[in-house]
């Protein structure tokens, strides 16, 4: 789905409301349930859970202690899942209990295609939603200032409180920098899930928001629904 967010018109879809599972995108609604309950200033102890996460990781080691901020940056940028589960954790005390508060927020935002099964992606039975809305999910992420300003980030340094070595976080959404006026948001995949990709570029007077879902050719079928969009002409893609 590619949306002007300026005029709220939807300028290219296809399957936009095909349930699929969203892969790494779920950290979106993740960021969100740790933004409306979490304190960005509190420190939080990496389980031995957290830390032995499946890649995409920054090898984080149980009994380190990060900021939430840290953590939130580094699941976001990076979309580092030992992070994510250790923010996660720290919420709500459990993954499970976190899950609960992101369906509980999914239901809030009328999200009826959307469910969760886990915090950070990973592919189960259950767990899926649909490009429309995961459009407007990100809408309303954007709208959390400190969320937009990480998603733009082409790295974080998270430093431990505990320790003198630094953590470095690259991101993985090549778009940034690449294409003129992206500012975010989230990269995803699994096997299952193929290659997604939620951005969202302004340009000029534009603002333009995009999600791709299971895409075979994810940064050029991205960059040109993008340039397309800017230009005011109608992409037509016979596959993505």
């Amino acid at each position: 789905m590619l949306k002007d967010l300026g005029t709220g018109r939807v300028l290219f879809e296809q399957h936009s409301t095909e349930l699929m599972p969203p892969a790494s995108l779920t950290k979106i609604m993740s960021a969100i349930v740790i933004l409306s309950e979490g304190n960005l200033d509190d420190t939080v102890t990496i389980s031995r859970r957290a830390a032995a996460a499946k890649p995409t990781k920054l090898y984080l080691k149980p009994g380190q202690i990060f900021p939430l901020q840290s953590l939130l940056e580094a699941m976001l940028i990076r979309s580092a899942n030992d992070a994510c589960l250790a923010a996660a954790e720290h919420i709500a005390g459990t993954e499970e209990a976190f899950v609960m508060k992101m369906n509980a927020k999914a239901k809030e935002l009328g999200l009826s295609n959307t469910q969760f099964r886990n915090a950070c992606g990973f592919n189960m039975d259950g767990h899926y939603s649909t490009a429309e809305e995961l459009a407007r999910l990100t809408e309303y992420a954007m709208g959390y200032e400190t969320f937009s300003a990480i998603v733009k980030e082409p790295m974080a340094v998270l430093r431990p409180v505990n320790q003198s070595k630094v953590l470095v976080a690259h991101t993985t959404n090549r778009l940034l920098g690449l294409v003129d006026g992206v500012v975010g948001v989230k990269t995803g995949y699994t096997k299952a899930a193929g290659r997604c990709l939620i951005t969202v570029v302004r340009r000029g007077d534009k603002e333009l928001l995009l999600v791709l879902l299971h895409s075979r050719r994810r940064w050029s079928t991205a960059q040109s629904l993008l340039e397309g969009g800017l230009r005011d002409t109608a992409p037509i893609l016979s596959s993505y």
